[in-house]
């Protein structure tokens, strides 16, 4: 028994710097950014601030905005702090963060064109506080002399991320969305193995006229775009999560195929196929027991890519309208959206869905490149 033998699994990665080198560091910059991604998504109702369907502020906030302050006239004294608004008159500008936030407290709400109207509603007694930003709020107050003050503290959760053209908490929809991209890409990978390994199996071992026509299918498939091969399917299937990854899985069915038909091809010459020939062993126990175990390590890396790949199908079918259907939290269907308002300097609602499809993407390209070199036997001589 060779010292790799002897070594266990925990400890053979704990001593995975010293025997693979930068490929450990690799594989595992890929599992930690897969690790943060998907613990964050199991974590949504915990992590997520808001409904993420739902409006939770004004539209377009920008990041790091979103605590509210009371301003009340000078001398009032039975507002003080958020509880105080309930039943009580309030002013906010229409569609912004201090509405939502007073409709949420109970509060009589007058809607104002603008945040300065809302303030000369205050001063001439038409209202009894107005909901600002913190921002706004020491911006316009100084104009008034004195005769407003804020009270209590800033309210409300921060938007970290900002809020979207409906007034949508983006980390909200950053965090739940993660949930329908990554079953999407996972399931399309399974579908897209769970056809592609058994007739990769049928196709090297048996050859012939079986082999002949199971490739020219996966070829002439192999032949179209894969993105555009994406959309057909999608379009026809319609939206949903099944379909979606249906539609996908399609693309990726010819790269199991040809993987593991290559791997079949070359294992069943080896001098261990032939003694169980010889011995008297079925076909199907051969390849389970001697073919099958030599291909898996193969497939564990095609997997990993394909769900990367998945992932980039997924969000260019949802960029297209094509993904899942809204209000659920896509991040291909934020950025398509968010996409049009850049122009007008609303950087945040493309940045950060455009981020997380990159990031999620690399985590696990960089799985599979790290699982690549490290499963690769000749490794383990060096």
């Amino acid at each position: 028994m060779n010292d790799w033998e002897q070594v266990g699994l925990i400890a053979r990665f704990l001593r995975g710097r010293k025997w693979y080198g930068s490929e450990w560091y690799i594989t595992v910059a890929g599992a930690f950014i897969l690790f943060i991604v998907i613990s964050s998504t199991l974590l949504a109702p915990l992590l997520a601030p808001y409904n993420p369907i739902k409006p939770a502020g004004g539209r377009f906030e920008e990041p790091g905005a979103g605590k509210t302050v009371i301003v009340v006239a000078t001398g009032t004294t039975n507002i003080t702090k958020p509880a105080d608004l309930a039943g009580q008159k309030v002013a906010a500008k229409a569609h912004s963060t201090g509405s939502v936030r007073a409709e949420a407290l109970k509060a009589d709400v007058y809607p104002a064109l603008s945040v300065k109207k809302a303030l000369d509603s205050l001063a001439a007694g038409n209202v009894r506080a107005v909901l600002l930003t913190t921002q706004e709020a020491q911006k316009l107050l100084p104009a008034y002399q004195g005769a407003l003050k804020t009270v209590g503290k800033p309210f409300g959760i921060t938007f970290y991320m900002g809020t979207d053209n409906l007034g949508r908490d983006i980390w909200s929809r950053i965090i739940w969305g993660a949930r329908g991209i990554l079953l999407v890409a996972i399931l399309a990978a399974l579908f897209s193995a769970l056809i592609g390994i058994p007739l990769g199996l049928i196709s090297g071992y048996w050859g012939g006229t079986v082999d002949r026509v199971l490739s020219l299918i996966m070829d002439s498939i192999y032949a179209f775009p894969g993105l555009i091969l994406a959309i057909a399917m999608a379009a026809m299937l319609g939206p949903g999560i099944v379909n979606i990854a249906v539609a996908i899985s399609v693309v990726y069915i010819p790269t199991y195929f040809r993987i593991t038909r290559g791997q079949v091809l070359s294992v069943k010459e080896e001098l261990y196929v032939e003694a169980a020939h010889s011995l008297g062993a079925t076909a199907s126990t051969i390849i389970k027991a001697y073919i099958f175990p030599n291909v898996v390590p193969s497939i564990v890396v095609v997997f990993s890519l394909n769900i990367a790949d998945a992932i980039l199908t997924e969000a260019g079918l949802s960029f297209l309208g094509l993904g899942l259907p809204p209000p659920t939290p896509d991040w291909g269907f934020d950025l398509n959206k968010g996409r049009a308002y850049l122009p007008l300097g609303y950087w945040w609602p493309i940045t950060f869905p455009g981020a997380m499809i990159a990031l999620v993407a690399l985590g696990f390209s960089l799985l599979g490149e790290g699982l690549g070199e490290i499963l690769n036997p000749r490794l383990r001589e060096s």
